[in-house]
């Protein structure tokens, strides 16, 4: 015979393999079932060709039908265009980021380029400044024996400092 520790063991196996089976079939065809709803659903609404299928409008007769079939139409046209302004909306945003970063990238490269520009110039007129000053000093100093850098001026024979011009 089984031993108590055996049983339980087993008895615990076959309660977990009939509670795995009983769920397994009670969910199989409950999926099955919902997505074949879905698809009929899905084909009732509309048809592959874009047109409204008469799922809708079956139990109608006569004008009413045609109303039916009319308002399907042009609902699924404001669908159509509805989803055709979006897209358009949408391109429009790309085009207008798009010549906003063109503008942008543009503006900093005149910036970039006029700082260099007036880098370059700003240093040549530097340099012809610094030269012009070093021409007059000497020039200052072949004339006038006692020139003083430091105040740009020149001793007179009276003693006095003038600037030299």
């Amino acid at each position: 015979m089984f031993r108590s520790n055996e049983m339980t063991t087993m008895c615990g196996k076959l309660v977990l393999i009939a509670g795995v089976s009983a769920h397994l079939a009670g969910a199989l065809p409950m999926v099955s079932i919902a997505s074949a709803q879905d698809r009929d659903d899905r084909r009732q609404e509309w048809r592959g060709d874009d047109r409204p299928n008469r799922g809708r409008c079956d139990y109608l007769e006569g004008r009413e039908l045609m109303r039916c079939e009319r308002d399907m139409e042009r609902r699924h046209d404001d669908r159509r265009a509805e989803e055709e302004r979006r897209r358009r909306d949408w391109e429009d945003k790309k085009r207008k980021d798009a010549k906003t970063k063109g503008v942008v990238a543009g503006v900093v490269g005149t910036a970039v380029a006029a700082g260099i520009i007036a880098a370059i110039v700003s240093d040549s007129n530097k340099k012809k400044k610094e030269k012009k000053e070093r021409d007059r000093r000497a020039y200052c100093t072949d004339r006038y024996g006692n020139y003083d850098d430091r105040t740009d001026s020149y001793r007179t024979r009276d003693g006095r400092w003038e600037r030299c011009e």
